[in-house]
Protein backbone atom coordinates (compact mmCIF):
# COMPACT_ATOMS: atom_id res chain seq x y z
CA UNK A 1 0.00 0.00 0.00
CA UNK A 2 2.76 2.53 1.18
CA UNK A 3 4.75 1.59 -2.38
CA UNK A 4 1.50 2.17 -4.39
CA UNK A 5 1.04 5.69 -2.56
CA UNK A 6 4.80 6.47 -3.33
CA UNK A 7 4.58 5.83 -6.90
CA UNK A 8 1.37 7.74 -7.81
CA UNK A 9 2.69 10.75 -5.82
CA UNK A 10 6.27 10.20 -8.24
CA UNK A 11 3.55 9.82 -11.24
CA UNK A 12 2.18 13.18 -10.04
CA UNK A 13 5.03 15.26 -9.52
CA UNK A 14 6.87 13.91 -12.54
CA UNK A 15 3.93 14.85 -14.42
CA UNK A 16 3.60 18.03 -13.31
CA UNK A 17 7.40 18.28 -13.93
CA UNK A 18 6.97 18.38 -17.57
CA UNK A 19 3.91 19.79 -18.03
CA UNK A 20 6.26 22.82 -16.10
CA UNK A 21 9.07 22.19 -18.65
CA UNK A 22 6.92 22.10 -21.75
CA UNK A 23 4.68 25.46 -20.89
CA UNK A 24 8.12 27.01 -19.84
CA UNK A 25 9.99 26.33 -23.00
CA UNK A 26 6.91 27.19 -25.42
CA UNK A 27 5.86 30.27 -23.17
CA UNK A 28 2.62 30.40 -24.95
CA UNK A 29 -0.73 32.44 -23.50
CA UNK A 30 -2.53 28.68 -25.24
CA UNK A 31 -0.53 26.78 -22.28
CA UNK A 32 -0.19 27.78 -18.95
CA UNK A 33 1.98 26.55 -16.91
CA UNK A 34 0.92 24.28 -13.46
CA UNK A 35 1.36 27.37 -11.10
CA UNK A 36 -0.86 29.51 -13.43
CA UNK A 37 -3.56 27.01 -13.47
CA UNK A 38 -3.41 26.55 -9.60
CA UNK A 39 -3.79 29.86 -9.16
CA UNK A 40 -6.63 29.71 -11.49
CA UNK A 41 -8.32 26.76 -9.90
CA UNK A 42 -8.37 27.98 -6.77
CA UNK A 43 -9.76 31.50 -7.61
CA UNK A 44 -13.08 29.64 -8.79
CA UNK A 45 -13.37 27.71 -5.70
CA UNK A 46 -12.79 30.58 -3.79
CA UNK A 47 -15.92 32.60 -5.35
CA UNK A 48 -19.47 31.73 -4.69
CA UNK A 49 -20.59 31.58 -8.49
CA UNK A 50 -17.59 28.70 -9.02
CA UNK A 51 -19.34 26.52 -6.36
CA UNK A 52 -22.66 27.20 -8.20
CA UNK A 53 -21.62 26.02 -11.11
CA UNK A 54 -19.72 23.20 -9.79
CA UNK A 55 -22.90 22.17 -8.14
CA UNK A 56 -25.37 22.96 -10.91
CA UNK A 57 -23.24 20.91 -13.38
CA UNK A 58 -22.81 17.67 -10.27
CA UNK A 59 -26.99 17.65 -9.62
CA UNK A 60 -27.49 17.32 -13.79
CA UNK A 61 -25.21 14.09 -13.70
CA UNK A 62 -26.90 12.90 -10.59
CA UNK A 63 -30.04 12.93 -11.75
CA UNK A 64 -29.54 11.97 -15.87
CA UNK A 65 -27.39 9.31 -14.48
CA UNK A 66 -30.66 8.04 -12.44
CA UNK A 67 -33.17 9.11 -14.97
CA UNK A 68 -31.30 7.28 -16.81
CA UNK A 69 -29.94 4.23 -14.87
CA UNK A 70 -33.98 3.55 -13.84
CA UNK A 71 -35.13 3.41 -18.07
CA UNK A 72 -32.09 0.88 -18.48
CA UNK A 73 -32.57 -1.04 -15.64
CA UNK A 74 -36.33 -1.68 -16.83
CA UNK A 75 -35.42 -2.28 -20.29
CA UNK A 76 -32.78 -4.85 -19.50
CA UNK A 77 -35.48 -6.53 -17.15
CA UNK A 78 -38.41 -6.29 -19.24
CA UNK A 79 -37.03 -9.38 -21.80
CA UNK A 80 -37.31 -11.79 -18.71
CA UNK A 81 -40.89 -11.25 -18.88
CA UNK A 82 -41.93 -10.67 -22.59
CA UNK A 83 -40.96 -12.45 -25.49
CA UNK A 84 -42.11 -9.33 -27.62
CA UNK A 85 -40.32 -6.49 -25.08
CA UNK A 86 -37.11 -8.91 -25.41
CA UNK A 87 -37.21 -8.19 -29.69
CA UNK A 88 -37.88 -4.98 -29.35
CA UNK A 89 -35.11 -4.36 -26.61
CA UNK A 90 -32.71 -6.15 -28.82
CA UNK A 91 -33.51 -4.68 -32.05
CA UNK A 92 -34.36 -1.35 -32.01
CA UNK A 93 -34.07 0.18 -28.46
CA UNK A 94 -30.93 -0.75 -27.26
CA UNK A 95 -29.25 -0.38 -30.74
CA UNK A 96 -30.92 3.19 -31.33
CA UNK A 97 -29.51 4.29 -27.88
CA UNK A 98 -25.94 2.42 -28.41
CA UNK A 99 -25.43 3.69 -31.82
CA UNK A 100 -26.13 7.64 -31.51
CA UNK A 101 -23.38 9.75 -30.68
CA UNK A 102 -24.33 11.75 -27.72
CA UNK A 103 -23.63 15.56 -29.80
CA UNK A 104 -26.53 14.53 -31.61
CA UNK A 105 -28.47 13.89 -28.43
CA UNK A 106 -27.28 17.28 -27.34
CA UNK A 107 -28.88 18.88 -30.73
CA UNK A 108 -31.81 17.31 -30.55
CA UNK A 109 -32.62 17.99 -27.12
CA UNK A 110 -31.18 22.34 -27.77
CA UNK A 111 -33.86 22.04 -30.34
CA UNK A 112 -36.74 20.83 -28.14
CA UNK A 113 -36.17 22.30 -25.17
CA UNK A 114 -33.50 25.45 -26.21
CA UNK A 115 -30.80 26.59 -23.19
CA UNK A 116 -32.76 24.67 -19.93
CA UNK A 117 -31.95 22.19 -17.72
CA UNK A 118 -33.52 19.69 -19.45
CA UNK A 119 -31.29 19.85 -22.24
CA UNK A 120 -27.66 18.12 -20.52
CA UNK A 121 -30.10 15.64 -18.21
CA UNK A 122 -31.64 13.88 -21.37
CA UNK A 123 -28.56 14.47 -23.19
CA UNK A 124 -26.69 12.44 -20.34
CA UNK A 125 -29.68 10.00 -20.06
CA UNK A 126 -29.60 8.58 -23.82
CA UNK A 127 -26.08 8.24 -23.04
CA UNK A 128 -26.30 6.05 -20.60
CA UNK A 129 -29.31 3.93 -20.95
CA UNK A 130 -27.28 1.32 -22.85
CA UNK A 131 -24.77 0.96 -20.51
CA UNK A 132 -27.57 -0.29 -17.70
CA UNK A 133 -30.08 -2.15 -20.60
CA UNK A 134 -26.62 -4.63 -21.35
CA UNK A 135 -25.34 -4.82 -17.78
CA UNK A 136 -28.99 -5.93 -16.89
CA UNK A 137 -29.47 -8.19 -19.31
CA UNK A 138 -26.29 -9.83 -18.39
CA UNK A 139 -27.29 -10.32 -15.10
CA UNK A 140 -30.93 -11.25 -16.19
CA UNK A 141 -29.13 -14.38 -17.85
CA UNK A 142 -26.83 -15.16 -15.21
CA UNK A 143 -29.94 -15.46 -12.38
CA UNK A 144 -29.86 -18.79 -9.84
CA UNK A 145 -32.90 -19.90 -11.08
CA UNK A 146 -32.53 -22.39 -7.94
CA UNK A 147 -33.09 -19.01 -5.89
CA UNK A 148 -36.26 -17.78 -7.79
CA UNK A 149 -37.99 -21.39 -8.22
CA UNK A 150 -37.17 -21.38 -4.50
CA UNK A 151 -39.58 -18.10 -3.87
CA UNK A 152 -41.92 -19.25 -6.13
CA UNK A 153 -42.33 -21.94 -3.76
CA UNK A 154 -43.54 -19.64 -1.56
CA UNK A 155 -45.15 -16.42 -3.20
CA UNK A 156 -46.78 -16.17 -6.82
CA UNK A 157 -46.42 -12.25 -6.88
CA UNK A 158 -44.15 -11.87 -9.39
CA UNK A 159 -43.69 -8.19 -7.91
CA UNK A 160 -42.88 -9.82 -4.76
CA UNK A 161 -40.03 -12.21 -6.44
CA UNK A 162 -38.64 -9.10 -8.31
CA UNK A 163 -38.30 -6.81 -4.94
CA UNK A 164 -36.81 -9.29 -2.63
CA UNK A 165 -35.06 -12.01 -4.67
CA UNK A 166 -33.85 -10.69 -8.56
CA UNK A 167 -33.33 -7.19 -7.99
CA UNK A 168 -30.74 -7.90 -5.08
CA UNK A 169 -28.90 -10.46 -7.19
CA UNK A 170 -28.20 -7.55 -9.92
CA UNK A 171 -27.13 -4.90 -7.81
CA UNK A 172 -23.62 -5.90 -8.96
CA UNK A 173 -24.39 -5.77 -12.36
CA UNK A 174 -26.30 -2.25 -11.94
CA UNK A 175 -23.16 -0.68 -9.82
CA UNK A 176 -20.79 -2.11 -12.50
CA UNK A 177 -23.31 -0.21 -14.79
CA UNK A 178 -23.73 2.99 -12.38
CA UNK A 179 -19.90 3.45 -12.09
CA UNK A 180 -19.13 3.01 -15.75
CA UNK A 181 -22.39 5.69 -16.64
CA UNK A 182 -21.03 8.15 -14.27
CA UNK A 183 -17.82 9.12 -15.91
CA UNK A 184 -19.56 8.67 -19.32
CA UNK A 185 -22.00 10.93 -18.00
CA UNK A 186 -19.43 13.84 -17.20
CA UNK A 187 -18.14 14.07 -20.49
CA UNK A 188 -21.66 14.10 -22.06
CA UNK A 189 -22.29 17.13 -19.56
CA UNK A 190 -19.80 19.38 -20.91
CA UNK A 191 -21.14 18.80 -24.32
CA UNK A 192 -24.91 19.56 -22.94
CA UNK A 193 -23.88 22.50 -21.39
CA UNK A 194 -22.01 23.83 -23.84
CA UNK A 195 -24.44 23.95 -26.75
CA UNK A 196 -27.88 23.78 -23.71
CA UNK A 197 -27.13 25.83 -20.91
CA UNK A 198 -26.59 28.64 -19.74
CA UNK A 199 -24.57 27.35 -15.97
CA UNK A 200 -22.90 24.66 -15.37
CA UNK A 201 -19.28 23.65 -16.03
CA UNK A 202 -19.25 23.50 -19.50
CA UNK A 203 -21.01 26.69 -20.15
CA UNK A 204 -17.86 28.32 -18.23
CA UNK A 205 -15.24 26.72 -20.12
CA UNK A 206 -16.81 28.03 -23.09
CA UNK A 207 -17.11 31.40 -21.44
CA UNK A 208 -13.51 30.86 -20.86
CA UNK A 209 -12.79 30.06 -24.14
CA UNK A 210 -15.00 32.84 -25.67
CA UNK A 211 -12.91 35.35 -23.30
CA UNK A 212 -9.25 33.78 -24.11
CA UNK A 213 -8.62 32.87 -20.77
CA UNK A 214 -7.09 29.76 -21.34
CA UNK A 215 -5.65 29.20 -17.51
CA UNK A 216 -9.29 29.14 -16.91
CA UNK A 217 -10.27 26.56 -19.42
CA UNK A 218 -7.35 24.27 -17.95
CA UNK A 219 -8.83 25.04 -14.21
CA UNK A 220 -12.26 24.29 -15.15
CA UNK A 221 -11.06 21.11 -17.07
CA UNK A 222 -8.81 19.81 -13.93
CA UNK A 223 -12.23 20.11 -11.75
CA UNK A 224 -14.11 17.97 -13.53
CA UNK A 225 -10.96 15.59 -13.63
CA UNK A 226 -10.79 16.32 -9.43
CA UNK A 227 -14.30 15.41 -9.23
CA UNK A 228 -14.34 12.26 -11.02
CA UNK A 229 -11.51 10.98 -9.39
CA UNK A 230 -13.26 11.91 -6.33
CA UNK A 231 -16.29 9.96 -6.88
CA UNK A 232 -14.55 7.19 -8.56
CA UNK A 233 -11.18 6.30 -6.16
CA UNK A 234 -13.48 7.49 -3.32
CA UNK A 235 -17.15 6.84 -3.03
CA UNK A 236 -17.35 4.12 -5.78
CA UNK A 237 -14.23 2.37 -4.93
CA UNK A 238 -15.42 2.67 -0.94
CA UNK A 239 -19.17 1.08 -2.16
CA UNK A 240 -17.56 -1.48 -4.09
CA UNK A 241 -15.05 -2.73 -0.70
CA UNK A 242 -17.91 -2.33 1.74
CA UNK A 243 -20.61 -3.96 -0.16
CA UNK A 244 -20.51 -4.99 -3.05
CA UNK A 245 -17.39 -7.72 -2.64
CA UNK A 246 -18.93 -8.17 0.91
CA UNK A 247 -22.32 -9.46 -1.40
CA UNK A 248 -20.29 -11.81 -3.55
CA UNK A 249 -18.77 -13.41 -0.33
Amino acid sequence: MRAKTIYQAFSIVTFLLLWLTISEYYRSPLFPNPIETLYAFFMLLSSESGWYHIGVTTYRVLFGTFFGSCLGIMFGILPRYSRRAEYAISSVVYPLFESIPAICWVLVFVVWFGMSNKTPILAISAAVIPFFIINIWEGVKELDENLVEMAMTYTRNRLRILQKIILPMLYPYAFSAFKTAFEIAWKVVILGEVFGAASGIGYMLWVSYEVYAIENVFAWTLCCAIIIILFDYGIFNSIDRRYMRRWKR
